[in-house]
C-alpha cells in the first residue's frame, strides 16, 4: 500500500527534474542534490538523510533547498493539506527561481487534487509569469507537465496537449518526464482526434517509459492503446494486449488499474460474443474492495451485464442491472457538473481580481496624465510671464498647442488605447443616445455582445503581447464588419459590443454571424504563432428588450451567455423563452 500511496502522490504532488543544484563548495549542498537524485528511488532513506541534517548549519540558499525537500517527504504522509501549507510558506520566502518553478509545480497538481480551483489558477498565473522571466530552468519539463496534468484533470485536452508538447520540445528532458509528457499527449489526442494516432505513437512512449522503469505509466500506456485497438474493432489484438497487461498490473497491484483491466476483459469478450468469460471478469471488476470509487467502471461493469441477461433472456435481471447503472449515472453527471462549475466558478472569480488590478492600473496610468498635463500647464504659464515681450506670439502658440490637447484628451476619452475603437464609457452614452433617437422615431435596435474564446489560454500559452494583437485584430475585423451602419466599442477585457439600427431583428444576427465568420478566418501567423481565434456572440434587440439599455445589455448577456454553454463560436439571439 506504501508503494501505492506514494505513486499517486508523487506524480499529484512533485514533477521535478533528476539533476541537482549547485551550491559552492558546500558540503551540504552535494549532500542535499544526492538526497535529491535518491528521493523516488529510495525515499525513505533519502528522509532519514535529510533529517540529519542540521538545518541552523545551511546557507539561505541550501535552506530553501532543505525545506522544498522536506515538503517533498511529507506528500508521503498523507495530509496533502499540511504540504500545501508547507510549500505556500516556502513560496512566500524562497528567491531561488528554481525551488520556486519546482514549487509552483508541486503545488499546482496537489491543488488540483484537491480540487481547489481558484487558489490553483492563482498559482498558474504566477508559474507562468516565471518561466516567462526564467527561459532557460532546467526545471522547465516538471513545470509544462504540472500544468499539461492540470489542464487535462479539468478535461481541456487542448491545452493539456499544449503543454505536454512544450515540455517535449525541450532537449534535455530526462526519461521520467519525457514518459509523463507522452503519456499526457496520447490521452489528449484521443480524446480530441484519435485518427492522427497511429501504433507507433504508442511504441514510442512504451519504449519511454520502459527505458524510465515506470511501471505504472507502462500499464496506463498499454489501455490507452486497447481502447484505441477497440475503436477500431481491432478485438482480437486489443485482447492479446490485454493478456499481457494483466500479467504486468498483477505484479504492481494497482486497483485502479486492475480494475479497467477487467472491465476492458468484460467489454471484449462481449463485443466477440464470448459471453460466459464476459461474465466472469465482469463479477471479478465488481467483486474488487475499491469497486464503488470507481463509478465510471462500475457503469460499465452494470452495462455489461445487463447484455448477458438480455442473452439468456432473463429479462428481470437485465431490468435490475438498468437501473443500477441508471442510478449511478445520474449520480456521476451530477458530480460532474457540480465539478465544472466549481471549475468555471474559480476561472471567473480569476478573471475577475485580474481585470480589478488591470483597472487599478488604467487609473494609476491617468492619475500620472493628470499631473504631467497640471505640470505642463504650470510651465506654460510661468514662461508666459516671463516672455511679456513675446506675449501676443506666445497666447497664439499656446492657444494651438492647448486645441491640439484638448482635441488629443477628447480621442483618449472615447477611445480605447489598445484596440483604437470606442471604449466603454463612450459607447454606453452614444448607445443611449441611439437608443433615444431611434425610440422617437419608432425604429428597432440591434445590440451585439461578442465575447472572444479562450483568450486567457491565448495570454497563458503565448504571452500578453501575443493577447494583445490577438484583441487589435479583433477589433478592426468587426469595425470592417459593421463599417458606418453602427457604434463599435471595447466593453472591457476581450468583450466587445455593437449598437446599430436595423430593420428588424434579423438585421442584427446577420452583423453578428458575418463579424464570427471574419474573426474564425483570421490568419494567426501574422503574430508568430498558429492559434486560432474564436468569439461567442450574443443579439439583443429592442423589440424583444425594449428601448433602455440596462434591459437590453441584460438580453444580448443572456443569449452570449447561450452561445458559451452550447459550444462558442456561435451566435444566438435573445428570446422571451430563453432560461437564464
Amino acid at each position: 500500500m506504501h508503494r501505492l500511496f506514494s505513486r499517486s502522490c508523487v506524480l499529484f504532488a512533485v514533477l521535478a527534474i533528476w539533476t541537482h543544484f549547485a551550491f559552492g563548495q558546500s558540503n551540504y549542498g552535494f549532500e542535499l542534490a544526492d538526497i535529491d537524485q535518491g528521493r523516488l528511488s529510495n525515499p525513505e532513506q533519502s528522509r532519514n538523510r535529510l533529517s540529519a541534517i542540521p538545518i541552523n548549519a545551511l546557507s539561505a540558499e541550501e535552506r530553501e533547498y532543505y525545506q522544498y525537500l522536506n515538503a517533498y517527504f511529507l506528500t508521503f504522509d498523507g495530509d496533502l493539506d499540511a504540504v500545501i501549507a508547507e510549500y505556500s510558506a516556502l513560496l512566500e520566502v524562497s528567491q531561488s527561481p528554481d525551488i520556486r518553478i519546482r514549487t509552483f509545480s508541486s503545488l499546482i497538481n496537489l491543488l488540483g487534487a484537491k480540487k481547489q480551483w481558484q487558489e490553483g489558477f492563482y498559482r498558474v498565473e504566477e508559474l507562468l509569469a516565471l518561466l516567462q522571466n526564467h527561459p532557460d530552468s532546467t526545471y522547465r519539463p516538471a513545470a509544462y507537465i504540472a500544468l499539461a496534468l492540470l489542464y487535462k484533470q479539468i478535461n481541456q485536452p487542448e491545452t493539456a496537449l499544449h503543454f505536454a508538447e512544450r515540455a517535449l520540445s525541450i532537449d534535455n528532458i530526462d526519461l521520467f518526464h519525457k514518459c509523463l509528457a507522452m503519456e499526457v499527449k496520447l490521452v489528449s489526442v484521443l480524446n480530441l482526434d484519435i485518427e492522427k494516432l497511429s501504433l507507433s505513437d504508442f511504441t514510442d512512449a512504451d519504449a519511454v517509459c520502459n527505458a524510465a522503469n515506470l511501471d505504472y505509466e507502462l500499464i496506463n500506456i498499454a489501455l490507452w492503446k486497447i481502447k484505441w485497438l477497440k475503436q477500431q474493432a481491432r478485438y482480437q489484438e486489443a485482447l492479446n494486449v490485454l493478456q499481457l497487461t494483466l500479467f504486468q498490473a498483477e505484479q504492481f497491484r494497482q486497483d485502479s488499474q486492475l480494475i479497467e483491466i477487467y472491465n476492458q476483459f468484460a467489454t471484449l469478450h462481449v463485443a466477440l460474443k464470448q459471453y460466459e468469460e464476459a461474465q466472469q471478469y465482469a463479477e471479478m471488476a465488481l467483486s474488487l474492495d475499491n469497486i464503488d470509487s470507481f463509478v465510471g467502471a462500475k457503469i460499465t461493469m452494470f452495462d455489461v451485464l445487463r447484455q448477458l441477461a438480455e442473452v439468456k433472456q432473463d429479462f428481470e435481471q437485465a431490468y435490475y442491472y438498468l437501473n443500477e447503472k441508471l442510478s449511478l449515472e445520474k449520480t456521476m453527471f451530477e458530480t460532474k457538473l457540480a465539478n465544472e462549475m466549481a471549475i468555471q466558478k474559480a476561472w471567473f472569480e480569476v478573471d475577475a481580481k485580474q481585470n480589478q488590478i488591470e483597472l487599478l492600473d488604467k487609473q494609476n496610468d491617468l492619475l500620472k496624465t493628470e499631473s504631467q498635463l497640471t505640470t505642463e500647464q504650470l510651465e506654460n504659464s510661468l514662461l508666459a510671464l516671463s516672455l511679456v515681450s513675446l506675449l501676443l506670439a506666445t497666447l497664439l502658440f499656446w492657444s494651438y498647442r492647448s486645441r491640439k490637447v484638448q482635441a488629443k484628451l477628447r480621442y483618449y476619452a472615447h477611445t480605447d488605447g489598445l484596440t483604437r475603437i470606442y471604449n466603454r464609457g463612450f459607447f454606453t452614452d452614444s448607445a443611449e443616445n441611439l437608443l433615444s433617437q431611434a425610440q422617437k422615431n419608432n425604429n428597432p435596435v440591434s445590440l451585439i455582445l461578442l465575447d472572444l474564446d479562450h483568450f486567457k489560454n491565448i495570454n497563458d500559452s503565448f504571452g500578453h503581447q501575443v493577447g494583445d494583437w490577438a484583441l487589435t485584430q479583433v477589433a478592426s475585423t468587426i469595425s470592417r464588419c459593421v463599417g458606418q451602419h453602427g457604434i463599435v466599442g471595447r466593453l472591457g477585457g476581450e468583450e466587445f459590443g455593437i449598437a446599430l439600427t436595423v430593420t428588424d431583428s434579423g438585421v442584427g444576427m446577420r452583423i453578428a454571424e458575418e463579424c464570427r465568420k471574419a474573426i474564425d478566418n483570421i490568419d494567426t501567423s501574422q503574430s508568430g504563432y498558429n492559434f486560432k481565434l474564436t468569439v461567442s456572440a450574443g443579439v439583443g434587440c429592442s423589440s424583444h428588450a425594449g428601448y433602455k439599455l440596462d434591459n437590453l445589455y441584460a438580453a444580448a448577456d443572456l443569449a452570449l451567455y447561450q452561445s458559451k454553454h452550447y459550444g462558442r463560436n456561435r451566435v444566438y439571439e435573445y428570446s422571451a423563452n430563453m432560461s437564464s
